[in-house]
């Protein structure tokens, strides 16, 4: 599947930014399609933070175990997690601006053992539709950083 990115400027600090969107305990209050989190673990958000996400997809409920493996405060993470054998990490990156901040995500997914072409029609289709639901996200946390929760 082809990488998927999307991004949006956010006309508030970069430090606003970033702590909501790292305020995963509140992410059910900011985003929309999220409809349980349960934390799985204790402290501050960082490499090793783990917790499952309930999401409500294509019309049904899907859960996640999420894990931080990378972590730069103010500036990027990285979220992986499994799902029927493939890798996802969706990257995080937070940059200044002169309005705000440019929040960028970046969506990739490794599938070992598949053969690239196999997968490269689905892989397209796929990619539109992660395209949407990260798309949508960002919308929600726009709005609760420029305007306060959902």
């Amino acid at each position: 599947m082809p990488r998927v990115t999307v991004s949006d400027e956010i006309a508030a600090p970069i430090e606003k930014v970033f702590a909501l969107f790292t305020d995963i305990e509140h992410g059910t209050d900011r985003v929309s399609s999220i409809k349980e989190v349960e934390l799985l673990t204790v402290g501050k958000f960082g490499p090793g933070t783990r917790w499952r996400e309930t999401r409500e997809v294509l019309g049904r409920l899907d859960s996640a175990e999420m894990e931080v493996t990378s972590f730069e405060a103010n500036r990027t993470y990285t979220i992986t997690h499994h799902k029927l054998g493939t890798r996802i990490d969706t990257v995080f990156s937070f940059e200044p601006t002169g309005r705000g901040t440019k929040v960028t995500i970046d969506f990739d997914l490794e599938s070992p053992g598949m053969p690239p072409g196999i997968l490269a029609p689905l892989g397209w289709a796929i990619a539109g539709k992660v395209r949407e639901v990260l798309g949508h996200d960002l919308a929600d946390l726009k709005g609760a950083a420029e305007h306060g929760p959902k």
